[in-house]
């Protein structure tokens, strides 16, 4: 196991309770082939509601490894597969998977469920964060209730504070008891152990992530759920304290649900006696939060020989409420700017803007510029709904066939310069709600887009459009092609 905690505390006492699980005879070669061969071993009782976004955490440890964590991969993943299924859950954070393939059985014998790892080719850093060989961290979700807009590496930068392990953020759109909202899913597994450098490791990755999560999500809201190997009323590690009391001592913009936990002496490791598995929350997610919901699942009730058969850590549940829910107000941003027309007519300059937020956007005698001045005047009346995209276009005969939600700018043309250029956009009174400047190289391939990155997310970077599809540029649709 990766967590290398040398903690002299007791460890609670472990209910005992009536547990079955008929072990496999003989495993065979192929994991996916014996769970296919057996049905449900294990009934775990549902923890998810009807009408609640109910979400999990779980180190499912070294899942799918040869050499370290449970001997019998294909028990392991039957018991990781009865555990999801059977608890019934919406959306999952999931930490030390090592298998890709073992991961992609997991969800085959998950009906209702998708799920992607940190190294997915659609995740933006992935690849270059994270192995094929080592512990990668994951989500899993209900398609019914969660959307997934993109996913990428944050803080990539601080490799060595998250010990190889830099978070996974993914942007969603989540819907639970008929109202819908835009959420932020963060999976965190920090540095492990117990040592002072390994704490002062853990300190400097909260630190880092609480500046990101302040300067880039300051009114959004955001979940964090992960293993981060350390408690957060005191520290693990002798004489210090928790290495997330910045988090703690922030009561007004973050919460720990699981903090609770904390404070009644609750585990969420088979062997320790600390809680080092947390749900993080900000501010705007607060009114949502099921008061008192936060639990540590004790799936050992139900699993004989946990410890050695699935995970040493159990799953770590939260639930939301978002029936009334305010979706929030809305959010207009600069998402794709195509300023190197193919060919040489400049009618296939663009700008796509996208309402990221949740209600519609008045556009209504709004403008975009360049710094050349005024290009585009919006028309009285016009709207954007929450989640919709409009593409401003130099010209008509630029336009491609099949692009939705397309306006030609009303002054003749864009006139994006190719080397550099701020395009502005600005409400009605000529307050500036979004801007980007760019140089050269976003602009010096024909044809070739800049587009937010994440895609359709608020916050500041833009890439080349290849460098999120094979396509150049995606006007009035998703970059991966998808429709708003």
């Amino acid at each position: 196991m990766s967590r290398r905690l040398r903690l002299t505390l007791p460890s609670l006492a472990s209910l005992v309770l009536a547990a079955c699980v008929a072990p496999l005879e003989e495993a065979a070669d192929d994991p996916a082939e014996a769970i296919a061969e057996v049905s449900q071993a294990v009934v775990i009782p549902p923890r998810g509601g009807a009408t609640t976004l109910d979400i999990g955490e779980w180190n499912i440890e070294w899942f799918g490894s040869s050499g370290l964590g449970p001997a019998d991969d294909a028990l392991q993943l039957q018991n990781a597969r009865d555990v999801i299924s059977g608890a019934d859950l919406d959306l999952w954070a999931v930490e030390e998977i090592v298998s890709a393939s073992q991961f992609s059985s997991l969800i085959a014998q998950l009906p209702g469920y998708a799920g992607f790892l940190a190294n997915d080719p659609s995740v933006i850093g992935g690849s270059s964060s994270y192995t094929s060989g080592e512990q990668k961290v994951g989500v899993i979700y209900k398609p019914s209730v969660a959307t997934i807009h993109s996913a990428k590496i944050i803080l990539a930068s601080h490799d060595y504070e998250f010990a190889g392990r830099p978070p996974l953020e993914v942007s969603m759109t989540v819907t639970a008891g008929g109202a819908s909202t835009p959420l932020i899913f963060i999976v965190l597994h920090a540095k492990a152990a117990s040592d002072l450098t390994s704490y002062t490791r853990r300190k400097d990755g909260s630190a880092a992530l609480k500046a990101y999560l302040d300067s880039t999500y300051p009114g959004q809201r955001v979940i964090v759920a992960g293993d981060v190997n350390d408690d957060v009323d005191t520290s693990i590690t002798s004489g210090q304290p928790s290495p997330y009391a910045n988090f703690v001592a922030d009561m007004a913009d973050y919460l720990f649900p699981t903090k609770a936990l904390s404070d009644v002496g609750q585990r969420s490791t088979v062997s320790y006696a600390q809680m080092i598995d947390h749900h993080l929350i900000t501010n705007e997610l607060l009114p949502f939060y099921v008061a008192g919901s936060a639990e540590v699942y004790r799936v050992d009730q139900y699993i004989s020989s946990y410890g050695s058969t699935t995970s040493d850590h159990y799953p770590t549940l939260t639930r939301y409420a978002l029936t009334g829910a305010d979706p929030g107000p809305a959010q207009v941003i600069l998402n794709e700017i195509l300023a190197n027309e193919p060919g040489s007519s400049t009618s296939g300059e663009f700008v796509e803007i996208v309402n990221v937020g949740g209600a519609a956007a008045n556009l209504s005698g709004w403008t975009l510029s360049d710094a050349g001045g005024v290009r585009h005047t919006f028309a009285a009346g016009t709207s954007l709904p929450a989640g919709g995209a409009v593409v401003v276009f130099g010209g008509a005969s630029g336009i491609p066939a099949g692009v939705s939600g397309a306006v030609v700018a009303s002054s003749g043309g864009l006139s994006l310069n190719n080397s550099s250029d701020t395009v502005t956009l600005a409400n009605a009174s000529g307050a500036v709600v979004n801007s980007f400047t760019y140089d050269s190289a976003l602009a010096s391939v024909d044809g070739v887009s800049m587009n937010r990155s994440p895609d359709a997310s608020p916050g500041p970077g833009f890439t080349l459009h290849t460098a999120l599809s094979a396509a150049s540029a995606s006007p009035g649709k998703r970059a991966s092609g998808s429709s708003f």
